[in-house]
């Protein structure tokens, strides 16, 4: 089986860092449990063992199934992969032959919640009926915070044995926990396409079966956050922050009940927020999710952590929810360019960036953000090019949206290349309004500012890809990234005496405009008055009427 830190470390593409808890040495043992929260992830290689690409699979597309259902498991069964054969000569050559090597990773990651302690996967193996080519193990992997790969411990899986891994978890690492079935992409109708493995599932009690999400909020609004347990007693919560317990009252309510409501949130609200819940059976502790309290200028910035300012738990790890696909580091402030003292790295929102260098071909940083059809967004960011370490060769680093279905690039927009060519020793403004072919995506798409999710879109990417073509050297700096949801204007209308008063909802770092025409026909419409700028509240524009009647539009800039 392919087990290089390269490959290892994609597997989890945009998962979140977790808080650690204590560093007190204890034993924590997992079992195969179907109300965790389980992922899947497919990492593909060339039949020389070559790692070709892995992206995030629906678990149902590894082939494997909890039995007969999630909520009532008795066993999990992984399967022999078929589902991306075809003959084309990429997946399969024309006869059949499998031309690639499939591994399938299900998993439970748990961020950083059991780091500093050993941790031991267990479980019973019901049968393995895989063929010689096939093989599947239990896993315990470990990652470095930014989801560097550290290594794995791993376990055979034989048929009527139960099996045990144990790994030790240094602090502050993440652990994931599960099953790795390896071997070549099978076509549907041959007789391995019907082998596999299954193991018995043994659940918790309590369980908890859906995870609180993480929220963000403007200062002023509500926040929910709610979880999912059962067990075969009644069930009690209590909600925490940052590992204190929470008190009824004042902003919180439900803080003894599966939701945790916080009204009118405030700055100092922000934080992780975890709940006990328990039972005469026992009490399990929730994985942590974070609230973050935003002013209206930063909530209308889809990403999280833009700046790269929170989180950072290295002063060289890019901090999450970002994920460092390959050739990435945070810098900062105190850094210098090219490691010359009299160069001293520049930011453009606090403190920190992100340095983009060549580590291989493809090199960068992304998060997923969720997005659904006819969304609309815009996405600009802020690089720096010094001359200390300035990019050479054919090299060239843009920003890429993308909007996805699962791991599938449904259509995407890029901005302008930074190359060896671009200024240096300023700050360049990039902003993502050029389209790219079908080929890289499904969807062909055009130069546009204004990036509309295509149907079937369920998540939106916001890449920096640094594409080395020819050994080139050199490092890019960004900051201040924004993709911005353009929420869609809803103007009310009134007569004030001899004036129109439009009003409408407004974004916080958005610019609005009014325009008008008297003939509908006509391709042009007018500005009237000056641009409106959003804070987050109710604007209002009052216009002198006039003999003629007049429509208006109100567009964000």
């Amino acid at each position: 089986m392919k087990t290089t830190p390269r490959l290892l470390s994609l597997m989890l593409a945009g998962a979140a860092a977790l808080a650690p808890v204590g560093n007190a040495l204890a034993q924590i043992t997992v079992k195969v449990d179907s109300t965790k929260t389980w992922l899947g992830w497919m990492n593909v290689f060339n039949m020389d063992n070559s790692w070709a690409f892995g992206q995030a699979w629906g678990i149902g597309d590894l082939r494997a199934t909890f039995e007969p259902s999630r909520t009532n498991a008795t066993r999990v069964v992984l399967r022999v992969n078929t589902n991306t054969f075809n003959t084309n000569g990429f997946w399969n050559l024309p006869d059949g032959t499998p031309n690639k090597l499939l591994e399938a990773n299900l998993y439970v990651d748990v961020g950083t919640l059991y780091a500093g302690n050993d941790v031991t996967f267990i479980g019973r193996v019901e049968s393995n009926s895989l063929p010689a080519g096939w093989t599947c193990v239990a896993v315990i992997k470990e990652f470095a915070p930014g989801y560097a790969y550290l290594g794995d411990t791993r376990a055979e899986l034989v048929t009527g044995s139960d099996f045990a891994v144990t790994r030790y978890i240094r602090p502050g690492n993440i652990t994931q926990y599960g099953f790795l079935l390896y071997g070549p992409n099978a076509r549907p109708d041959a007789p391995e396409a019907f082998e596999g493995v299954s193991i018995l599932v043994d659940n918790e009690d309590p369980s908890i079966t859906a995870e609180p999400l993480p929220q963000r909020v403007m200062v002023g609004g509500t926040a929910r956050f709610t979880v999912a347990a059962t067990s075969s007693a009644p069930l009690s919560y209590q909600w925490k922050r940052d590992g204190v317990p929470l008190t009824e009252g004042g902003r919180f309510s439900g803080v003894r009940t599966a939701t945790l409501t916080i009204t009118g949130a405030q700055l100092e609200d922000a934080g992780l927020y975890t709940v006990t819940v328990s039972s005469t059976a026992g009490t399990r502790e929730s994985q942590p999710a974070r609230l973050r309290v935003l002013t209206p200028a930063e909530y209308a910035n889809w990403l999280d952590n833009p700046s790269f300012e929170t989180d950072v738990e290295q002063p060289w790890l890019v901090p999450p929810p970002w994920f460092n696909f390959s050739g990435a580091a945070l810098a900062s402030t105190n850094d210098f360019y090219g490691n010359q003292i009299d160069y001293p790295v520049q930011a453009k929102d606090g403190t920190n960036v992100v340095r983009i260098y060549n580590a291989g071909e493809w090199n960068g940083v992304f998060q997923d953000q969720p997005a659904a059809p006819g969304d609309i967004f815009t996405a600009d960011g802020w690089f720096w090019l010094s001359s200390q370490d300035a990019l050479a060769g054919n090299t060239s680093l843009q920003i890429e949206v993308q909007f996805r279905a699962g791991p599938v690039p449904l259509a995407m927009w890029v901005s302008a290349p930074v190359n060896q060519d671009s200024p240096r020793d300023q700050w360049l403004y990039l902003e993502v309004t050029n389209g790219v072919p079908a080929g890289w995506t499904q969807i062909s798409t055009e130069n546009a500012r204004y990036l509309v999710a295509p149907p079937g879109t369920e998540t939106v990417r916001f890449q920096l890809t640094l594409h080395n073509q020819g050994g080139g050297t050199g490092n890019v700096y960004a900051d201040a990234l924004r993709l911005m949801k353009k929420e869609r204007v809803r103007i009310t209308a009134r007569r004030v005496g001899n004036e129109v008063e439009l009003s409408w909802p407004t974004q916080g770092a958005t610019q609005y405009q009014v325009i008008a025409t008297e003939d509908l026909a006509q391709p042009v419409w007018a500005p009237v008055g000056s641009p409106v700028e959003g804070d987050g509240s109710v604007k209002a524009v009052r216009i002198p009427l006039g003999p003629q009647s007049r429509f208006f539009q109100v567009l964000t800039l």
